[in-house]
């Protein structure tokens, strides 16, 4: 006997006459979470991602990065107070060309699908620069 007494109170035909039908509870939070959603500012999503190369081409390039610092290093040490000299114009010449290796490479790299070392890799799966490395670019 209570219990319909308690459905009759929730039912709609217990409304007095031209009265609103009453939310439920949860239609009332999704309103209220959905409207407090529309007047926050849009949040900004950062993705991170790693790149996954081969250890072979992480090691090439970062051993290109180190040759290109010994070699302006040795081009400024050829330049001391003779800019002129021949050894001078040789050295940066060097750098220019382990600059241009090191360019070449990250254009692959930014160009191809996969790894340069992808053919290599799929015949030799357990050589040692064909371990997987992630990057941060």
């Amino acid at each position: 006997m209570a219990s319909s007494f308690v459905a009759s109170l929730f039912s709609a035909a217990a409304a007095p006459p031209g009265a609103r039908p009453r939310r439920s509870p949860s239609s009332v939070h999704l309103w209220s979470h959905d409207h407090a959603r529309h007047q926050q500012q849009p949040r900004r999503l950062v993705a991170a991602a790693a790149k996954r190369r081969y250890k072979g081409t992480a090691k090439r390039e970062a051993a290109l990065a180190e040759l290109i610092e010994r070699k302006v290093a040795e081009a400024m040490e050829a330049c001391d107070g003779q800019p002129e000299e021949e050894g001078c114009r040789v050295a940066w010449d060097e750098v220019e060309e382990v600059s241009q290796a090191k360019a070449d490479l990250r254009r692959r790299i930014a160009e191809a699908p996969g790894d340069p070392l992808e053919p290599f890799c799929a015949h030799n799966p357990t050589a040692d620069d064909c371990a997987v490395v992630y990057v941060d670019d």
